[in-house]
């Protein structure tokens, strides 16, 4: 709690002091009201809780709101805040995820999508009012304690490792209000165990009914080897928003999997330990602390020659990245970050290198993020070797959907391929981009940006083809069209089928949605599902025709040909055709351009009929229908 309301903006320290009232009230004109008889709000026992108490001290709500406004048959019977908002660690970027405690028994449809419908309302507001992303995640008391996530009467669909999922709670949850989990208070389980003679579950259940004020949300006594590798690929998954956060994780869960005893006893375990001994502002009980000392001494016992990655990486965690910057003075943070810059014996010329990152060039930040998935490759593969020597311990163990999810992700991660188009920096993308502008040059075409937080317009990316930008702009989402211009300067016309001229915009929006929007998608293997073909003119010759194909997980794909002199019109719609042929299926939609000073009217209907004819004589492709030549019409 400290750490947020040392970092948090008062803004959004107001709002994580409001979150809680608004779950326990239920007020008109307040977010989160719901004019149904259903009680759907309340969290046991808020009245004994600081933000109850401190919303009244500060004002925040008027007295007779928070005191009457509550319900004697609360709706929630636990609120915990889960991930790095408490730790220092946390960041401007940082989301407030919240575990929201239920008790099923006592709900009924009607009144389950009711709570849905109030916490969806607090949502928006926190979004349209403060800016902030919040998250809820509604849980059964008992479902929790048998590792199960699944929804409100429905099919658990959860592609993240559970096991890790509980772990991270307990190693990093904020009591908000509600109930006490009981697994935080026995910390001298083994000792109960010796005295009274009874199993954890025994003890358990003794201490429970003893105290109203607990809620018992299961332990975790060990880490299967089939989980290691699934929280291994959930994490390189994930590493494409974040790899430095990624593979500080990926290497804990690879530490508990393949290192000594020692690495094996759980972070949590070791953080509830320090419950006893913790003092205010005591950077050695962090969460992350303790997680950073583990991977450190890790490396150094295991596999010392990977060590100054990793030493990398919390230096870029402690400093915010990708926005680095050195912590204030005499924070906790900074504290920890002084320390292992001593025991490391980092140079000056060192920490200030990886304090400049965000001046370095793009291709340097490519670089480096490089090197952190080339990392979680290696553990990846690594632990791929160890399943596959167990006879039917994975194939057995870990559910089928959810490891061809995880197994397409990671493979569309880390697939390489010289047509594929690439990513930027993790830096890059998270940038507010005001303006885009590509612009040919003689032998190229050249992307520049405006950033909102500098005035500088900035080259960022150049290729030899008009559709090497679009595709690297759309790859890595650097478009936001309500909140950003595109423009396009050449000589010559865009146009699409029809004669009217048009923009990169146009474009953008044929390839809407790109990213898959559910994970579903990934438990077939991809499809191809788009094409544009853009066709440039030199005068009225086709000169060089571009492809981008997209698939069903959202990949990109360039492909370009350049015609020769010799060529004629018919026989350059052949070979378009084949690079169509090869790229496409039964469902692909093809959206064709031409860059040219004047429409070309034939060109459309000449290049799919061409393709059409070669689909029917084609044997290998039995599943394309022969479509009508309506593209005249």
């Amino acid at each position: 709690m400290r750490e947020i309301i040392r970092y948090l903006t008062p803004k959004k320290l107001e709002l994580f002091m409001k979150i809680p009232v608004l779950l326990h009230i239920n007020a008109h004109k307040y977010p989160g009201f719901i004019d149904n008889r259903l009680l759907c709000h309340g969290i046991w026992n808020f009245e004994n809780s600081g933000f109850y108490k401190s919303a009244i001290k500060t004002k925040l709500f008027p007295a007779y709101i928070i005191e009457n406004k509550g319900t004697d048959k609360p709706a929630i019977i636990g609120l915990y805040h889960i991930g790095s908002l408490g730790t220092f660690t946390q960041s401007v970027g940082s989301d407030f995820d919240y575990w929201v405690i239920i008790n099923k028994k006592n709900f009924s449809e009607k009144r389950y999508a009711l709570l849905e419908e109030k916490l969806d309302d607090i949502l928006r507001y926190s979004r349209e009012a403060y800016g902030q992303k919040i998250t809820f995640f509604i849980m059964d008391q008992k479902d929790i304690k048998n590792n199960c996530y699944a929804s409100f009467n429905g099919k658990e669909t959860i592609t993240a490792p559970k096991i890790f999922l509980k772990e991270e709670f307990y190693r990093t949850f904020l009591m908000i209000a509600g109930k006490i989990p009981v697994w935080s208070v026995l910390s001298g389980i083994e000792d109960l165990q010796k005295n009274t003679h009874l199993s954890r579950q025994g003890v358990t259940a003794q201490i429970l009914s003893m105290y109203d004020d607990l809620i018992d949300l299961g332990h975790i006594d060990r880490i299967p080897l089939e989980d290691v590798l699934k929280g291994i690929l959930w994490h390189i998954c994930k590493s494409r928003s974040d790899p430095v956060k990624a593979l500080i994780k990926a290497t804990m869960i690879f530490s508990y999997g393949f290192g000594k005893a020692v690495h094996r006893v759980l972070l949590c375990e070791n953080i509830r330990k320090g419950y006893l001994r913790a003092g205010l502002d005591d950077y050695g009980v962090d969460p992350y602390k303790e997680l950073f000392d583990l991977i450190i001494e890790f490396h150094e016992r295991e596999d010392p020659k990977e060590l100054n990655i990793i030493k990398n990486v919390i230096f870029f965690r402690l400093c915010g990245y990708p926005d680095v910057k050195i912590p204030d003075k005499d924070t906790p943070k900074r504290l920890l970050l002084d320390k292992y810059i001593h025991t490391w014996n980092l140079s000056k010329n060192h920490v200030k290198k990886l304090l400049s990152y965000t001046s370095w060039p793009e291709s340097e930040k490519l670089l480096l993020e490089k090197i952190f998935v080339n990392r979680l490759a290696q553990m990846y593969n690594y632990a791929m070797g160890k399943i596959n020597g167990k006879e039917n311990t994975f194939d057995n163990t870990m559910e089928k959907r959810n490891w061809s999810i995880l197994r397409n992700k990671t493979k569309k991660r880390l697939r390489q391929n010289p047509n594929k188009i690439p990513g930027c920096s993790t830096y890059l993308k998270r940038r507010n981009i005001l303006r885009l502008n590509i612009i040919k040059e003689t032998d190229y075409w050249k992307l520049n940006i405006l950033i909102k937080s500098d005035e500088r317009v900035n080259q960022i990316y150049k290729h030899s083809y008009l559709l090497g930008i679009v595709g690297w702009i759309l790859e890595n989402q650097l478009y936001d069209r309500h909140r950003a211009a595109i423009t396009f300067d050449t000589g010559l016309s865009l146009f699409k089928e029809g004669n009217r001229v048009t923009d990169i915009d146009k474009m953008y929006m044929d390839f809407q949605p790109l990213k898959p929007l559910s994970d579903s998608i990934y438990v077939q293997d991809a499809s191809w599902s788009k094409m544009m073909i853009l066709l440039s003119y030199y005068q009225s010759t086709i000169k060089k025709a571009e492809f981008l194909a997209s698939n069903t997980w959202g990949e990109l794909f360039l492909y370009t040909i350049k015609f020769t002199r010799e060529l004629d019109r018919q026989d350059k719609c052949r070979q378009m055709a084949t690079v169509m042929m090869e790229n496409s299926c039964q469902n692909t939609n093809f959206f064709i351009y031409q860059l040219a000073g004047a429409h070309d009217t034939e060109i459309v209907y000449q290049i799919k009929k061409t393709y059409n004819d070669l689909a029917i004589f084609d044997k290998n492709i039995t599943s394309i229908k022969k479509k009508p030549y309506l593209d005249k019409l």
